[in-house]
C-alpha cells in the first residue's frame, strides 16, 4: 500500500457492510474510523432515519458535504460513507483528491436480508426488493466511479477484509 495514501472511503448501498468493514480495516491499518451516520447522529442527537426525515434532501447533502470537507483534511482515516454521499459529484471529487474510494458491492438479496427489521423508508414506503433494485440501478453510475470495486458475494466480513487488503497492496 502506498505510504502516502491519506484516507480510504468505503461507499455502497445501505446494508452492504461499510461500517463493519470500515472498523475492521481501520483496526488492521491502525487508522481512525469515521462513520458518517454516527457523526450525523451525534451532531443532531437523533437516529439517522429521523435526520433523513427532518431535513430537505439537498440541505442534508450540503451538510454532509461540509462535514466531509472538514474531516477529509485529516490523515489515515477509513470512512464509512452514507449510501447517497457520492450522489453529488463534488463530494466524490473531494474523496478522490484526499484518498481512494472503494465500492463495497453486494447482491440485492444480501442487502434485503441485512436491512430487514431496520426502520427504513423511502418517501414513506418500506423498502421492497423492487425499490431497492431501482435505488441500486440509479446509484451504480456513481458507485462505478470508485477507484476500486469489491464484490462481497458469499464473503464473510473477514474474507472481504482480506480481499480489500490484497487490493490495497497494489495501490
Amino acid at each position: 500500500m502506498d505510504k502516502d495514501l491519506k484516507n480510504i472511503y468505503l461507499i455502497g448501498m445501505e446494508g452492504v457492510g461499510k461500517s463493519t468493514l470500515g472498523r475492521l480495516l481501520a483496526n488492521h491499518l491502525k487508522w481512525a474510523f469515521v462513520d458518517f451516520n454516527e457523526i450525523l447522529e451525534a451532531i443532531y442527537n437523533r437516529p439517522i432515519n429521523e435526520i433523513n426525515n427532518t431535513f430537505e434532501i439537498n440541505a442534508l447533502r450540503n451538510i454532509e458535504e461540509n462535514i466531509l470537507a472538514e474531516l477529509s483534511r485529516g490523515l489515515h482515516q477509513v470512512f464509512a460513507c452514507n449510501s447517497d454521499l457520492v450522489i453529488k459529484g463534488s463530494k466524490l471529487k473531494l474523496m478522490d483528491a484526499t484518498g481512494i474510494t472503494i465500492w463495497i458491492d453486494a447482491p440485492t438479496s444480501d442487502l434485503l436480508e441485512r436491512i430487514e427489521g431496520r426502520d427504513m423508508e423511502i418517501q414513506g414506503k418500506n423498502i421492497s426488493e423492487e425499490i431497492l433494485e431501482e435505488m441500486i440501478e440509479d446509484r451504480k453510475k456513481y458507485y462505478s466511479k470508485a477507484n476500486i470495486r469489491i464484490p462481497t458475494d458469499n464473503l464473510t466480513p473477514d474474507k472481504t477484509l482480506e480481499t480489500i487488503l490484497k487490493v490495497l497492496k497494489n495501490v
